[in-house]
């Protein structure tokens, strides 16, 4: 990656004139509640289809040329929430803890995001330029295409170290986005605190309400991802989530209900196409 070390050599790259960073950015974004799958709702902030367009570039041509540990998910194509759920199949008849990081985006402040940018060598103009465009309100935006990666950069610390203090005592760790997933034998409420300590030091919390473990032998999600020997699906629950959407679609032909059933089915169909289809048609039968 070069680093554009003059202020007009880095707007050009990003296509933009100087003017353009001036004007307050809380009109480049647009904020509204989404769902969380486990209840609850997240606030999502995308920004404005120029402001986006400039996020890529970013994305593009500075991010992407600094490559993310193997331990991370969700960050390209090739390591997916299926890919995630994966990786721990090898340990389906072991133990299975899921922490969540609480407020994950909003807790990842904008000095963070300008070291970020120092420590891959812009100089402190360039870096408060960059800055600036990626976040918002003092921190990341939900919804922006650099927040993900740039909250991962910002994590290599924390992932370094609960992947080493895993690594030691023979578990797995992954992290998709907010969610650490640790599988393996003998993961002790102790080992759960300690981890727990670890992400208190790096500046994060830990929601609670969220921590779920899966002790040897039972059904496993991750990420709402069941995981088999035998493959990858979807939990019954949720499955009967997905039946109670659509006798509700079937009552109300509504946009809305709708809208809930292309997202959930579609979710399944991601994780396992031909289940998924068969699981389609005998709904489709017990409503002829």
């Amino acid at each position: 990656m070069k680093i554009h070390s003059s202020k007009q050599e880095l707007l050009n790259l990003l296509g933009i004139k100087d003017n353009y960073l001036y004007p307050n950015f809380s009109t480049k974004y647009k904020e509204f509640p989404k769902p969380k799958k486990n209840g609850g709702t997240r606030l999502i902030k995308p920004p404005n289809f120029n402001l986006r367009k400039i996020q890529r570039t970013i994305l593009d041509k500075i991010l992407y040329s600094h490559p993310q540990l193997e331990c991370v998910y969700g960050l390209s194509k090739n390591k997916s929430i299926l890919h995630n759920a994966k990786f721990h199949q090898k340990n389906v008849s072991a133990q299975l803890l899921i922490l969540d990081i609480e407020n994950f985006f909003p807790s990842i402040s904008k000095k963070s995001i300008h070291g970020i940018f120092r420590k891959i060598g812009f100089n402190k103009e360039n870096s408060s330029i960059l800055t600036k465009l990626c976040t918002i309100d003092g921190s990341l935006p939900q919804g922006a295409p650099t927040s993900p990666y740039l909250a991962s950069m910002v994590c290599v610390k924390l992932d370094k170290e609960i992947f080493n203090y895993c690594k030691r005592r023979g578990f797995v760790y992954t992290r998709y986005f907010d969610d650490i997933s640790i599988s393996g034998k003998n993961i002790l409420d102790k080992h759960a605190k300690e981890i727990e300590k670890i992400i208190h030091k790096n500046r994060f919390n830990c929601n609670k309400e969220k921590r779920e473990f899966f002790d040897f032998n039972t059904d496993k999600t991750i990420n709402s991802v069941l995981i088999s020997k035998s493959g990858l699906s979807v939990s019954n629950s949720y499955k009967k989530e997905i039946a109670g959407i659509y006798k509700k679609l079937l009552a109300e032909d509504s946009t809305q209900n709708k809208r809930i059933f292309a997202g959930k089915f579609g979710f399944y169909l991601h994780v396992n196409k031909k289940e998924a289809g068969q699981f389609l048609k005998k709904l489709e039968k017990m409503n002829l």
